[in-house]
């Protein structure tokens, strides 16, 4: 990579990182101003999102990996059933 190139990338980064701790700042500064219910409430609300997305997507991973199973054994099954008919026509 050219030097350019890495100065353009380490620009980038420092304002991305210039940007997030201004964006925490802000968000501690507006947490630190609500009154103790509201921030309670905020904290509720955070962590039940935070348990409820991963739980949504492993129930979606879960589902996805029983669908996946019952298409594999209905061609299955159809592949047998085929299978077996042309050996009893066969026969």
């Amino acid at each position: 990579m050219k030097s350019a190139q890495i100065d353009q990338i380490l620009v980038l980064l420092r304002q991305g990182a210039h940007e997030f701790y201004y964006f925490c700042r802000k968000a501690f500064i507006a947490m630190m101003e609500l009154p103790l219910p509201h921030l309670l409430v905020v904290c509720l609300a955070i962590a039940i999102a935070l348990m409820i997305l991963p739980l949504a997507l492993s129930i979606f991973i879960a589902f996805m990996i029983f669908k996946l199973i019952v298409i594999l054994l209905a061609i299955n099954v159809k592949k047998n059933q085929k299978h077996a008919r042309q050996l009893h026509e066969e026969s």
